[in-house]
């Protein structure tokens, strides 16, 4: 019996890192990676013996991003039980749905929630426990049990469990935008590929080995950015290799792994302007070469790191690493002190130039955000810092971000666009320099707000990352670090370890610029559906494909995205894309907002409809008209891809994670009656 991986992961790092080293920021709450393991353990071990949790139970985990849901969650993954965060956004009738059709035994939630709650309660029989927090002003029941006593009674005792990678991590509720929420399986092997591969695409983007010799640290500002943030994840482990400013050695790492697991690409280290520099690859000339397995995986590797910064961590590392320097099949070529002096880097405690902190905004129960938490505070040991608020301020959040000198951070692409346009109006001359690196994902971000991203943000590395929750998330990523190389609709390279295919309607694969559905095929696929065969096998061929529902191509190596299947406007005998009149339509200077669709159409089938926000102060039918916005769309676009009408709209309704909800739009504005258009 050992530990699950997660909890694994955390522990190495809380037993190891320094006493005081920061885990999570809410509010005036600050805790230690120490702190947070005792409080996980103690409500790990009430989990066990007053409710008995055991592996394989469900349990929701209803909270605003918070300590309590990282809490939540590492407690029932200790046990093998499955976390199933849920939409705190929910009413009565869908957090019923979720929690019938999940089979959760137990419901953990903040207590301010607790009206809904108790509304739902009296339908849902298989939910035997409630642990709520009281937090708020609202008392919990009786029969329902307080967050905080169950950690104060639990004991600060390590959980064993037989948990292994193939076990399912996390149940993950899809938006549910066409229906039904689909609760998503995603096992530890799912989640951990997904990073490791995504790392692994950031080192191919490293300088070329054939820039061995380049005398600078970066050829241009975004050559710098890729290599600061791969310093953060992979250059601790080669921090200690240089001890003297002028050593230009070139040290080869050649670290294979075994079949199956994600490759690690051949890296180089010189150093360079007094600083460790990085190159993928390997030149033909070098000092020092170390080949060897160290690791089976890259996620051993993780869990080593961590224990150079203690004696009790030095102490359970040396055996093993002596066994593979000597016994284990490791080879180096160089001089004996150049070899002696990196086996003694390899445990040397890790130097960091800064700590990550990030801050974390869109809601976990989403995976884009989930995903972040695992990668960069379970791998990284980053610091994560909650809002306080639930609700989006742009101007506190551009304040939380400067006062905090947060380094990472996520929106999505509503947020981002609400970031950039308070800017534009309030603070024009704004630059952040702490940012590093700066994530967007769950819907399309256009490239006018890239640049503006860019530019407000000058140190950051702008990832636009593309996949959905059944990919555990991401497929791939466009990384931007100048204005200069950002392409509308590029989503970038496919992340290792995946193959893509792209289908037409008939099963067969397209030539490259052909448009056509995504189907992707690899380790990070999701395990399936929670309780749903039927749909599962629909998602996933009897092949191992799982058929996207987006439509895109690829050219050059990279994935342009165009737009979900069903969303295909079918006009007449032609296909029009929704993306492509909206990318065309934004850049209209009193244009805040838009969203096409299709209007049903006794001759045509369906026309095309925009639905229009104006810039804040145009003032609809006078400032800007139906046919100012039709008539700039000639010459930009075919004839039969301009709308046919055009709508204005106050604002839109969205998801949780800024997702413009179609389905709403459609059922609001999408009758080709007159009467809507004058209600409109």
């Amino acid at each position: 019996m050992g530990k699950s991986p997660y909890k694994k992961m955390f522990d190495i790092k809380a037993d190891n890192f320094p006493k005081d080293r920061i885990a999570v920021v809410y509010g005036n709450i600050k805790r230690t990676w120490k702190e947070e393991k005792k409080r996980v353990n103690k409500l790990c071990y009430s989990l066990k013996k007053k409710f008995n949790v055991k592996k394989g139970d469900n349990v929701a985990v209803l909270f605003h991003n918070r300590p309590e849901f990282m809490e939540a969650n590492l407690a029932l993954q200790a046990i093998g039980a499955i976390p199933v965060p849920v939409n705190y956004r929910y009413v009565a009738s869908e957090l019923e749905f979720l929690l019938k059709n999940s089979d959760a035994i137990g419901l953990i939630f903040e207590g301010e929630l607790l009206d809904l709650v108790l509304e739902t309660k009296p339908n849902v029989p298989n939910v035997r426990f409630y642990i709520g927090t009281s937090d708020s002003d609202k008392e919990l029941p009786p029969d329902f049990y307080d967050y905080e006593a169950l950690i104060k009674e639990g004991k600060n005792k390590n959980t064993k469990a037989k948990v292994d990678w193939d076990d399912t991590s996390v149940i993950i509720y899809t938006g549910g935008t066409t229906g039904r929420p689909k609760g998503v399986m995603l096992s530890y092997e799912n989640m951990i590929v997904n990073q490791e591969a995504t790392i692994n695409l950031l080192i191919t983007l490293l300088p070329k080995v054939k820039d061995v010799d380049y005398p600078h640290y970066a050829r241009n500002k975004g050559q710098e950015k890729i290599l600061n943030v791969l310093r953060q994840f992979i250059g601790q482990m080669y921090s200690k290799l240089f001890s003297d400013p002028e050593d230009r050695k070139i040290i080869v790492f050649e670290l294979p792994t075994k079949e199956g697991a994600v490759t690690i690409p051949t890296i180089t280290l010189r150093q360079v302007e007094g600083k460790l520099k990085m190159f993928h690859g390997k030149p033909e000339e070098y000092d020092i070469l170390f080949h060897g397995t160290i690791i089976d995986e890259i996620r051993e590797l993780v869990n080593t790191l961590p224990k150079a910064y203690s004696r009790k961590g030095k102490l359970k590392m040396f055996p093993g690493l002596i066994w593979r320097f000597l016994l284990g099949g490791v080879k180096m070529e160089g001089s004996f002190k150049d070899r002696l002096h990196i086996m003694s880097s390899v445990m040397a405690r890790p130097e960091r130039e800064h700590h990550t902190v990030m801050f974390l905004t869109p809601p976990m129960f989403h995976l884009a955000a989930y995903a972040l938490f695992v990668l960069n505070w379970l791998i990284a040991g980053a610091i994560v810092i909650f809002p306080e608020s639930p609700r989006f301020d742009a101007a506190e959040t551009i304040e939380a971000l400067r006062e905090n000198e947060v380094t990472w951070t996520l929106f999505v692409p509503t947020q981002w666009k609400w970031i950039t346009d308070y800017l534009d109006k309030e603070n024009p001359d704004f630059t952040l320099d702490s940012l590093e690196v700066a994530l967007s994902g769950a819907s399309l971000l256009h490239a006018k707000y890239k640049k503006k991203i860019l530019k407000y943000f000058p140190n950051a590395l702008l990832f636009d990352i593309f996949g959905q929750t059944e990919m555990a998330p991401v497929a791939s990523m466009k990384v931007d670090g100048e204005a200069a190389t950002v392409k509308e609709r590029s989503v970038g390279h496919i992340i290792s370890n995946i193959e893509i295919k792209i289908i037409d309607d008939d099963g067969n694969p397209v030539t490259d610029g052909t448009i056509g559905e995504i189907l992707y095929r690899g380790p990070n696929v999701m395990q399936g559906y929670y309780g749903d065969p039927e749909k599962t096998a629909q998602t996933i061929d009897a092949d191992g494909w799982l058929h996207s529902g987006d439509l895109g191509y690829m050219k050059e190596g990279e994935l342009f995205t165009i737009e979900r299947k069903k969303e295909c406007i079918n006009t007449g005998s032609e296909k029009v894309f929704p993306l492509e009149v909206e990318e065309i339509l934004i850049e209209h200077p009193k244009v805040k907002e838009v969203c096409v669709i299709g209007v049903p159409d006794e001759d045509w089938g369906n026309i095309v409809r925009a639905v229009v926000i104006p810039e804040s102060g145009v003032k609809p039918g006078v400032d800007v008209t139906e046919q100012e916005i039709k008539d700039y769309c000639k010459g930009k676009m075919a004839g039969y891809k301009k709308p046919r009408s055009v709508v204005f709209a106050d604002k839109f309704p969205i998801s949780p994670v800024g997702k413009v909800l179609r389905v709403k739009i459609r059922e609001k504005w999408g009758k080709p009656d007159s009467k809507q258009l004058a209600e409109a």
